[in-house]
């Protein structure tokens, strides 16, 4: 499988590191973001050193093949002495929510004779100072420690400082990179750690590589560690089970594997690609904590976007994997939105954007309301920002349909699959006001933003007032859950009929109510079709789809008549309208198509051209989740 950028050690927002190279070994390995994270690996056979991983002085041993699963990189070298497969993952595990959280990747390497000569083999990996420094290099300290016959070393700066920071494309310089499984030593570069086998045809080694940040997230004060610290009393402790446990814990991420790749393989080997694609870079991208008060809280990173944590119209796309393999992270996605919203600082009766920059949890950065801001639409506040009022927030740049919409479709979509009353009880207060939100503002909306807020502004737009429409009828079965007498399905019957009538009699919707001949993707009818609402004939299911194959470009479907880029999560969600299944396969192939072609070095962006391979923007964002929606979609059946 042919890639943009290869995943190494994926953990978490600010230990994800990747190869942009076409074979690992030709250049250094770096931060999702570009920034350069170097880790080396070194075969020395009979004396004679290769570079299979990053990029030094030796000579390199010619990669043959990349073997990319959702969660395991298989990458494959050759030479004429021996064959070194160098295998990374991590234990991504859905069911096991302490490891699921632990912030390990394995390094294995198995090294097997080609010329049947025995052969004496070192495998080394080094990992470089700059794996714990941000923006300035400072001093670095080793520490070695001992764990039931094991050794770990591990390196940070001298002075540290956890959460003091915040931000998009940055490193963090806080935390601990560690190394065990092997001969461990501190190095004025760095830490090593190497593997050594005498006179054999076959030898395997396994070492693990770590990233303890020490405080994960402060969420609204409360500075909060990793959940895995929940099961292991220290990340020496977490790494010698791993050592220990790998035959069971890769057996379990294989069977995790192979449950993902057929549930998608009605839709073709490229749709089953795609989301190997897109698997690691997906969860690494969010934090798994717990709150004192508030329980469990998975916290996204907006990646290359503006570093808004916990993004409701993040969140929004990414949660179809999560609905069908583990519900609930759905709900603690949502549970810090809702925490803030009832705060004393919101006074809004529309739901907001997010809960504050990565990893400072404590108020929505979006919309700020200071000149330099709406000047040039950039984020100018302090790198540790704190709302204090909501007066410091301009309506211009909110998102209250968008928001609302989303807050309403996601409460019922994790009732549907986790059967949580309680939650739907807690909430309903907040619920209930964001609901009399959308009926109030109806279908014809003002000039605002959705969550194709990189489009800019709209008005009358069709697709968000579906999404409205959407959200109105998921509060209607909240309430019959609940027992609650409502009428809201029946206004969400009657805003459906309003709004087909008022774009035309048409085959398909037009992107807004005052432009009859435009056209978008609408992936937000595809709720109508999960849930069985039957608010929108069927007619336009077809109609739609049909549109999006006449619109078909070398790489997709642009997101709407206006320009040619598309994000690619919403091709798959609107692909869905299409009963046939075919649109599915024929879109993911041209994802695919863009993934081999682009020579963007970055990881699986969600917001790509449809006519030439190139990047719009983002990069390592969790919204590649949404791709799951066509299995969402067989499995809600």
């Amino acid at each position: 499988m042919k890639l943009p950028s290869y995943p190494i050690a994926t953990i978490d927002p600010h230990f994800s590191i990747w190869s942009k190279a076409d074979r690992i070994n030709e250049d250094d390995t770096y931060l999702w973001c570009g920034i350069r994270k170097k880790i080396e690996g070194t075969l020395t056979v009979d004396g004679e050193s290769y570079t299979f991983l990053g990029k030094n002085k030796n000579a390199v041993i010619p990669q043959t093949d990349c073997i990319i699963t959702p969660y395991v990189s298989d990458y494959v070298f050759e030479n004429e002495k021996v064959k070194l497969v160098f295998r990374t993952w991590t234990p991504f595990l859905f069911d096991d929510f302490n490891l699921f959280s632990l912030p390990v990747s394995y390094f294995e390497t198995l090294v097997t004779s080609l010329d049947g000569e025995k052969h004496n083999v070192e495998v080394t990996f080094t990992c470089f100072d700059e794996l714990c420094q941000g923006k300035k290099k400072k001093a670095v300290n080793k520490y070695t420690e001992k764990c039931s016959g094991a050794t770990l070393i591990k390196m940070g700066l001298v002075n540290q400082k956890p959460l003091n920071d915040s931000g998009d494309t940055y490193a963090a310089d806080w935390g601990y990179v560690c190394l065990m499984g092997g001969e461990v030593k501190a190095t004025k570069q760095g830490i090593t750690v190497t593997n050594t086998a005498f006179s054999t045809k076959r030898a395997s080694f396994t070492s693990i590589l770590a990233y303890d940040d020490v405080y994960s997230i402060n969420y609204f004060g409360e500075k909060l560690k990793g959940l895995w610290t929940e099961g292991y009393s220290s990340i020496a402790e977490g790494m010698k089970y791993c050592l220990d446990n790998k035959k069971e814990l890769f057996d379990r991420i294989r069977a995790q594997e192979k449950m993902i790749i057929s549930d998608g393989k009605k839709f073709g080997k490229a749709y089953t690609d795609m989301l190997s694609a897109a698997a690691r870079q997906v969860l690494a991208g969010h934090k798994l904590v717990r709150s004192a008060e508030d329980g469990l809280l998975y916290l996204s990173k907006e990646c290359h976007s503006n570093g808004c944590i916990n993004t409701v119209d993040v969140s929004y796309p990414a949660v179809p994997m999560y609905l069908i393999y583990t519900p609930e992270l759905v709900k603690a996605m949502l549970t810090g939105i809702f925490r803030f919203a009832e705060s004393d600082l919101w006074q809004a009766d529309y739901a907001p954007h997010d809960i504050g920059r990565y990893p400072i949890a404590c108020g929505q950065v979006y919309a700020l309301a200071n000149p330099l801001y709406l000047a040039n639409m950039k984020y100018s506040y302090p790198r540790i920002y704190k709302s204090k009022s909501f007066n410091i927030y301009t309506p211009l740049f909110q998102m209250p349909v968008e928001e609302c919409g989303n807050m309403l479709i996601l409460s019922w979509a994790y009732y549907t699959a986790s059967k949580d009353k309680e939650f739907l009880t807690r909430y309903y207060y907040t619920l209930t006001t964001w609901a009399k939100y959308l009926v109030d503002k109806g279908v014809i909306l003002d000039n605002q933003l959705c969550t194709d807020d990189f489009a800019g502004h709209s008005k009358k737009n069709v697709n968000l007032a579906i999404k409205g429409i959407m959200g109105i009828a998921c509060f209607a079965k909240i309430s019959d859950t609940l027992q609650i007498k409502n009428n809201y399905m029946a206004t969400a019957k009657a805003y459906a009929d309003n709004l087909v009538s008022l774009c035309g009699d048409g085959k398909y919707l037009p992107f807004s109510l005052d432009k009859k001949d435009s056209w978008s993707l609408k992936y937000n009818l595809v709720w109508d079709e999960i849930f069985k609402f039957g608010l929108f004939d069927s007619k336009y299911y077809k109609g739609e789809s049909e549109k999006y194959l006449a619109e078909l470009n070398a790489y997709g479907v642009p997101l709407d008549h206006r320009k040619t880029f598309t994000k690619t999560d919403w091709m798959l969600w609107a692909a869905c309208l299409d009963e046939t299944g075919n649109n599915v396969g024929v879109f993911s192939e041209r994802i695919m198509a863009y993934l081999a072609m682009t020579k963007d070095k970055t990881c699986f962006s969600d917001w790509i051209d449809t006519k030439e391979a190139k990047q719009s923007g983002f990069d390592h964002r969790t919204v590649q989740a949404g791709l799951w929606m066509p299995v969402l979609k067989e499995k809600m059946k």
